[in-house]
């Protein structure tokens, strides 16, 4: 229905007039004029039904009485003097104008949470995510509203021109700051690239890999700090993980390194963590800060409001980011005590970390001495017949190893006390853990000997003929039982 209707009625003297009833949303009044029958002409009454009630310009007769009244609910939309013929029209317009009215007070709601997130945009100057969810979460009400037919249509038009003008206003923001981005991650790609060149060179060198791989932890801690767009992320991302594996790859697969890695990755990615929650509370401490902007903003707007809609919705505002600031405390108070945490696992790995670098450098350090001790062992000379001995000894090793799966359930029958004993002594001579046996005079052996003490037996006469040759002779036959062992 229209906001005006006209209607035929009849006054407090009983006389037929012509009553015009206007309603003034904006306002909440119902404005009512009476005009004398005597006066309503065909034509009149025509500009009144085809013009006026369209809100078109017509020429009308001056009222003799013009009546201003608040509409409500409860009492009439004519005051007691006036009758209406159409009393079902008056009864509709009654119902219908109370609806139009709270729908004009819900959309100045709307319109003034629109202003308020135009007016973020414009101090903004810049784009922003939360502008852009706040502009979203906005229209998606509006749209609800407009299914419910809880507002006009023409209310919805209204909202939906200025809505799409903020989001056009957004968008234009946002392809500024795609632009600077793109060209910030295009630099950063560039920086990385020449990082990275220089790393892979040293890599195929094969030179100082120690020092290669943590400045490669150091490269990817920086990264994760670097903002990228998703292609050059990806790029960098690659180039850096294999550049990882070509260090492991490069520095062995032993069980040292194993571990060294295994402690490196996890602190790599404790570390990564820890970046990233820090970033998470940044965010979060900001987010929690706009939200109390916005309760200052809305406490001093719910003190100048006028009307108690408004005042209630603003209220009911309040609440709700008053409950979205008590949820976020409560989850900046997790991500601290999880920053807390991962501090704890991050000096436990940084630990295990530097143990396992000192075991390796152990090992490497053995690994050397070792490799030095074979190369002047291999530059040694041997007289013919110790060479002889040695080579009979190493054979007599090299049988009892292939016999040992086909004789181990005999020798486990026969003496499996004294072969285990005679294998751990002959496996100790063989280490240098201790000097080889001596022949003691005056004992007599009382058993054939074994395999095993054949070979010692023959190691010893090797060692009494060259007595001042001992140690040396020894750590032959160290060496010599290592390569045996590595050609098996």
């Amino acid at each position: 229905m229209r906001n005006r209707i006209a209607v035929w009625g009849r006054d407090a003297q009983e006389k037929r007039v012509l009553m015009t009833i206007e309603l003034q949303v904006t306002d909440n009044i119902v404005r009512i004029q009476t005009f004398p029958e005597k006066v309503v002409t065909d034509e009149v009454y025509t500009a009144f039904m085809d013009k006026w009630r369209k809100g078109q310009d017509a020429e009308l007769p001056e009222p003799d009485r013009v009546i201003a009244r608040e509409l409500s609910v409860t009492d009439g939309l004519l005051p007691e003097d006036l009758k209406a013929e159409q009393t079902d029209m008056i009864v509709r317009a009654q119902t219908e104008w109370h609806f139009n009215v709270l729908s004009e007070k819900l959309a100045q709601n709307y319109r003034s949470e629109l202003a308020e997130i135009e007016d973020r945009i414009e101090r903004a100057g810049a784009y922003s995510s939360d502008l852009w969810n706040q502009a979203k979460a906005f229209w998606q009400k509006v749209q609800g509203q407009l299914q419910d037919k809880t507002l006009m249509r023409e209310q919805g038009n209204e909202l939906r021109k200025r809505s799409d003008a903020v989001f056009a206003k957004l968008k234009e923001l946002r392809e500024a700051v795609n632009a600077q981005y793109e060209e910030e991650s295009g630099k950063q790609k560039a920086k990385f690239a020449t990082l990275l060149d220089d790393v892979e060179k040293r890599i195929v060198e094969g030179t100082h890999l120690n020092k290669v791989f943590q400045e490669l932890r150091e490269l990817q801690r920086k990264f994760h700090g670097v903002k990228f767009t998703k292609t050059d992320r990806d790029h960098v991302y690659g180039r850096i993980d294999a550049a990882f594996k070509a260090v492991k790859e490069k520095r062995g697969g032993g069980k040292g390194s194993d571990g060294g890695s295994a402690a490196t990755a996890a602190l790599g990615r404790n570390e990564s963590r820890y970046q990233g929650l820090l970033k998470a509370m940044e965010r979060m401490q900001k987010s929690i800060g706009r939200d109390e902007e916005d309760l200052k903003f809305e406490r001093r707007r719910i003190e100048r409001t006028d009307g108690q809609l408004e005042a209630q919705i603003r209220q009911a505002k309040i609440v709700m980011i008053e409950s979205r600031v008590a949820s976020k405390n409560e989850k900046l108070a997790d991500m601290v005590k999880t920053k807390a945490m991962l501090e704890g696992r991050i000096e436990k790995d940084k630990q295990r970390a530097e143990k396992q670098a000192r075991k390796a450098a152990e090992r490497a350090a053995k690994d050397a001495a070792r490799a030095k001790i074979a190369a002047e062992m291999g530059s040694r000379t041997v007289s013919p017949e110790e060479q002889a001995k040695l080579a009979a000894a190493a054979a007599l090793i090299k049988e009892g190893k292939r016999k040992g799966k086909a004789d181990r359930k005999e020798l486990r029958q026969a003496a499996p006390g004294d072969v285990a004993a005679n294998f751990a002594a002959f496996s100790q001579v063989l280490a240098g853990e201790v000097d080889p046996p001596r022949k003691v005079k005056g004992k007599q052996r009382t058993a054939a000997p074994s395999l095993l003490q054949q070979a010692t037996e023959v190691v010893d006469e090797v060692i009494e003929k060259a007595q001042h040759e001992v140690q040396s002779v020894v750590d032959t036959v160290k060496a010599t039982a290592r390569v045996i062992s590595e050609e098996e």
